[in-house]
C-alpha cells in the first residue's frame, strides 16, 4: 500500500514538474542576505545586464554579454550579443511583476525558443535601497545554491541582471525603438525553429 502511495506521489510531481520549488526568495537569502523589490516599489522599469560596472571591477572585461529591457507599458527586449556578435534581439514581448515575480512571455515575432529565462526574483542587497537584481529561477537560481562558495555576493553579481539605468515612459518609447531599428535580426534565427 506504501509503495502505491509513494509511486502515485512520484508521478504527482512528475506531472507538475518536479518537487515543489520553496520560496524562491528565502532560497536565495540562504546563499546570500537579499531583500525582494516588489511591484508596489516602482523601480523595476530599467535595463537590466549581466556586465554590471561592479562585476567589471571584480572580474576583468567581458566576450559575451545579456540585456533585459523592462519598459513602464509592460513590454520587454531581450538582446545578446558577443565579441564576434553584434547585439542582437532574441526576445521580445510583455512581462508582469507580482509581488517581486516576474515573468516574460514572448510576443507572435518570435518562432524561436528563445535563451532569456521566463521567470525571475526581483531582489537587492541588503545594503542597497534602489538596486534591482533580477536572477532566473530556471538556471540561475539552482546555479547560485550550489556554487555560492565562498563569495556568494559576487555569484549574485556573476548570474543576475543588475538594473542599470531606470526608464520613464519618455525615455523608453526612444530606447525601445532604438532597440528595434539596429538589432532586430529575426533572420539570426530561421534556423532555429
Amino acid at each position: 500500500m506504501s509503495g502505491t502511495r509513494f509511486l502515485t506521489l512520484g508521478l504527482l510531481l512528475l506531472q507538475a514538474g518536479g518537487p515543489p520549488r520553496g520560496d524562491v526568495v528565502e532560497r536565495l537569502r540562504a546563499r546570500v542576505p537579499v531583500t525582494p523589490v516588489t511591484a508596489s516599489s516602482g523601480k523595476v522599469p530599467g535595463r537590466y545586464t549581466s556586465t554590471s560596472k561592479e562585476l567589471a571591477k571584480r572580474v576583468g572585461g567581458f566576450l559575451s554579454g545579456e540585456d533585459l529591457y523592462l519598459f513602464p507599458d509592460g513590454t520587454y527586449i531581450y538582446c545578446e550579443w558577443a565579441d564576434i556578435e553584434p547585439v542582437t534581439v532574441s526576445d521580445k514581448g510583455r512581462w508582469k511583476l507580482s509581488g517581486s515575480a516576474l515573468e516574460l512571455v514572448s510576443d507572435g515575432d518570435i518562432r524561436w525558443t528563445p535563451s532569456a529565462q521566463r521567470k525571475y526574483v526581483a531582489v537587492r542587497r541588503n545594503n542597497r535601497a534602489d538596486e534591482v537584481i533580477l536572477v532566473g529561477l530556471d538556471r540561475d537560481l539552482p546555479y547560485i545554491e550550489r556554487e555560492a562558495g565562498h563569495d556568494p555576493e559576487l555569484m549574485l553579481l556573476i548570474v543576475g541582471l543588475v538594473r542599470t539605468e531606470a526608464y520613464d515612459r519618455a525615455k523608453a518609447a526612444k530606447v525601445k525603438a532604438q532597440i528595434l531599428r539596429e538589432a532586430w535580426r529575426p533572420e539570426y534565427f530561421r534556423n532555429s525553429r
